[in-house]
């Protein structure tokens, strides 16, 4: 018999059982007290590893030579499955691989489900015998905790599995860290020492383990503690918006623009201190220009205090963006008090011995937002909200008890609007969340997310409740729709313009006009061509020389695609826009006398269309902005004019106008929710690993190809040439990646303008080897005669 059970090795000698899983146990339930499932989380922490109790396992880790791979989850997903515990179960059997299906009753042992691999764990009964665990723990008193069998949906059910199964993926990987690494320091560290000193410091490693009240007083001290001290951080960033607030409320010589905005910054600091409407979904309709970022920081915040909120999570559809929302937070509260996290993010770590604390804090943090403001992408949001792998699904419990705002809501795809809306749903509804879709162009998601809760008279409320007449005083351009162009006249017209944005709908349609004003009288001179054939690292330079030129009254012609119109702090005299949706448009007329430093008669923003390839994924847009222009509006910025806009593009998206094959509702393409329901043979088999390889928020064959623009970057393609991979060094990568189409990619592979670093691996990563084809006025250069028209 084993005189002691070890659970992992390392320098400092080996960690044991009793003292892995009592830790395990207490941050995975303190985690999962969040959202009201403490003990389920807790029996989670308490039996993950249970199968390291077997006699294969305690033989592999002191034999370094025993190298066969031992099962130790199964155990433990059986021993709680038994006693109803179904959550727990579960999250024991995917924290290592992942969640798998749940499956069907008649599925084999052959099978991959958690049916399966229960099958065939008691077919070797010695894997699951849990009787050396017992003598430690006791789980006569640990029977008692009664499982969950309240009656829920299945979607419910699945989201809650997720949550559990985060909080114990991170309460594991904590400990485990916390045991096995020397220099590494994180915001839980603290607490860690703590809950070890409470089990009894170094008496925990010995054969009696803590009790079933020692493991749930633990358990409920993480979760008071960390809430508790998310309290505190909050209650300082909302004295620092409220400050701020009074200040502008004080100024003695605001503009007229000045004192709408306070009007709007005014009504969200009273709406976050109040109490009436509570944890629910806001919106927040601010037009562009008029500091809708300050503004929805600050009732985020005020709500937070007010409601006991943990933190504040911006979700942001573009990283174009996100480095801007990332800079003015970190200057109100600080870079402590903000996480990046996306990724292009800034930080890094460094070299060595050199390593940079702040740029270290933010890495670890990433893995879980341990962080009082988390900026982030709807991609990285969304797809781990939906996905079954431990290191996407680490974080979401600590997006349970959160303010979560949407930036630029009217960006959700619409082929997958319902799932987005349903997890924002779910969110507000068992996770203690507020939701605030933020925008300038508010879409008609009501009628959606009525449909979704069955709730004909579900409300959501808006938080500045303007009038129309408040809202078309932010109106600081004239819209003219002047029919059909040619490139050669429209380069004409953008020539006489010194300082003018040119939007178009396709990055050949954008190279093509650039040419031709490059080879007319304006020259390179202040000329730029922005599109995703750059990097980000080099939109991002180039934005600020855009800015800069702007700034200094210099000649600056910008042609883009749409990448420059959600959010893009810039600010033209003038703007030109291709036909496409009114949300594009008044999106890039946002781009314009931004400040209102001009007469809004003077800031014209010409709407045009040409003979260019109209990409498929704006026809609709297309089709409900001729219905607007039909309807006579005498301004396309009324708030009539938008409502009508996406009230008819709701009709055409759900009327089937999409005209799929095989796809049973337009606004749900994947099959997402219902692959979450029990119809058919969807039935309790719960396809995690399903929903996972099919949700994903770009629906996208794209693959990036890294560019070395500079020394960082051709040193970060060296280092993946000569093998190594690991998540730091592809995140340091993602700001020079450019995302091609597998059809451009193997013609650049044929002409040797690229190379494969993994030699054909599925998950090949290609480098630029060809320095001519990448230039700073086009980004990586594809046949323009040959390269299809992308809209993006």
């Amino acid at each position: 018999m084993v005189e002691e059970y070890y659970a992992r090795t390392s320098n400092h000698g080996y960690e044991t059982c009793v003292e892995h899983l009592s830790m395990a146990a207490a941050f995975s339930g303190g985690f999962s007290g969040a959202f009201g499932q403490l003990e389920e989380g807790m029996l989670a922490g308490l039996f993950h590893d249970a199968g390291k109790y077997s006699e294969a396992f305690q033989k592999r880790i002191r034999d370094p030579e025993h190298v066969t791979k031992v099962d130790h989850s199964t155990a433990g997903a059986a021993k709680t499955g038994e006693q109803g515990h179904l959550y727990a179960a579960m999250a024991i059997a995917g924290h290592h691989a992942g969640l798998p299906s749940f499956g069907a009753t008649v599925d084999t042992s052959q099978d991959s489900s958690f049916q399966g691999r229960i099958k065939r764990a008691r077919e070797h009964p010695d894997t699951i015998n849990c009787t050396a665990m017992g003598e430690q723990f006791d789980f006569v008193s640990l029977s008692s905790i009664k499982a969950d069998t309240t009656p829920r949906d299945i979607y419910t059910m699945m989201m809650r599995i997720r949550m559990i199964f985060s909080g114990l993926v991170d309460g594991d990987r904590l400990d485990a860290e916390f045991f096995t690494e020397d220099n590494m320091s994180r915001e839980e560290w603290e607490l860690l020492h703590e809950i070890k000193d409470f089990f009894g410091g170094a008496s925990l490693s010995e054969q009696q383990a803590p009790s079933n009240d020692r493991l749930l007083q633990a358990a409920e001290m993480v979760h008071r503690k960390l809430h508790d001290k998310a309290q505190t951080v909050i209650a300082h960033l909302a004295s620092i918006v409220e400050n701020r607030a009074d200040a502008l409320f004080a100024k003695p010589d605001k503009t007229p623009l000045d004192e709408k905005r306070c009007k709007i910054l005014r009504q969200c600091l009273e709406e976050g201190k109040s109490s009436g409407f509570g944890r629910n979904i806001y919106t927040l309709t601010a037009p562009t220009g008029s500091g809708k970022t300050n503004a929805s920081i600050t009732f985020a915040l005020e709500h937070a205090r007010t409601h006991g909120l943990d933190r504040v999570i911006y979700v942001i559809p573009y990283t174009s963006i996100i480095d801007q929302t990332v800079a003015v937070f970190e200057k109100e509260f600080g870079e402590e008090a903000v996480l990046p996290h996306y990724a292009e993010a800034p930080y890094r770590l460094a070299e060595e011995d050199d390593l940079n604390p702040t740029d270290v804090r933010r890495n670890l943090a990433s893995e879980n937002w341990n962080a009082p403001i988390v900026v982030t992408t709807a991609v990285q949001f969304f797809e781990s909200l939906y996905s079954n792998k431990t290191s996407r699904c680490r974080k979401l419990h600590n997006i349970a008890n959160s303010v979560i705002v949407f930036d630029e809501a009217q960006t959700l795809p619409p082929q997958h609007l319902k799932p987005c809306l349903r997890a924002i749903l779910e969110l507000v509804d068992h996770y203690q969340c507020t939701a605030v879709l933020c925008t300038a162009t508010q879409p008609e998601l009501l009628p959606v997310l009525r449909e979704l809760r069955n709730e004909p008279n579900y409300e959501v409320r808006e938080i500045t409740a303007m009038s129309d007449d408040e809202i078309m005083q932010f109106a600081r351009t004239t819209v003219i729709f002047t029919g059909h162009t040619t490139l050669e006249e429209l380069a004409q017209e953008l020539a006489s313009q010194p300082q003018v944005l040119c939007v178009v709908n396709t990055r050949k349609e954008a190279q093509s006009l650039y040419q031709l004003l490059k080879q007319g009288a304006v020259g390179e001179d202040g000329l730029y061509c922005l599109t995703t054939l750059h990097c980000a690292y080099d939109r991002k330079r180039l934005l600020d020389e855009i800015r800069a030129r702007l700034a200094a009254g210099k000649p600056c012609r910008v042609i883009s695609t749409s990448l420059i119109e959600a959010g893009v702090d810039v600010d033209f005299p003038v703007a030109y826009r291709e036909e496409a949706g009114l949300d594009s448009i008044l999106q890039t007329a946002g781009r314009c006398n931004r400040e209102g430093r001009r007469p809004k008669e003077e800031s014209i923003v010409t709407v045009f269309s040409t003979d260019g390839t109209i990409p498929p994924f704006i026809r609709q847009n297309l089709d409900a902005l001729s219905y607007v222009k039909e309807r006579g509006f005498e301004d396309v910025n009324e708030p009539a004019a938008v409502h009508a806009y996406f009230t008819y593009l709701l009709n055409l998206r759900q009327g089937g106008g999409m005209r799929l094959r095989n796809v049973t509702d337009p606004l749900d393409q994947a099959d997402i929710l219902r692959l979450h329901s029990c119809e058919g043979d969807n039935r309790r088999q719960m396809p995690f690993d399903t929903i996972d390889q099919r949700f994903h928020m770009i629906d996208s064959l794209t693959v990036p190809v890294y560019v070395p623009v500079n020394d960082e970057a051709r040193d970060l393609c060296d280092r993946l040439i000569n093998g190594e991979r690991n998540r730091m060094l592809f995140r340091r990568l993602g700001k020079y990646a450019v995302q091609v189409w597998p059809k451009h990619r193997d013609a650049l592979l044929e002409a040797g303008k690229i190379m494969d670093a993994d030699s054909g691996s599925t998950d090949a990563s290609y480098v630029l080897q060809d320095p001519q084809a990448y230039s700073s006025e086009f980004g990586l250069e594809l046949e323009i005669s040959s390269g299809e028209g992308l809209w993006i």
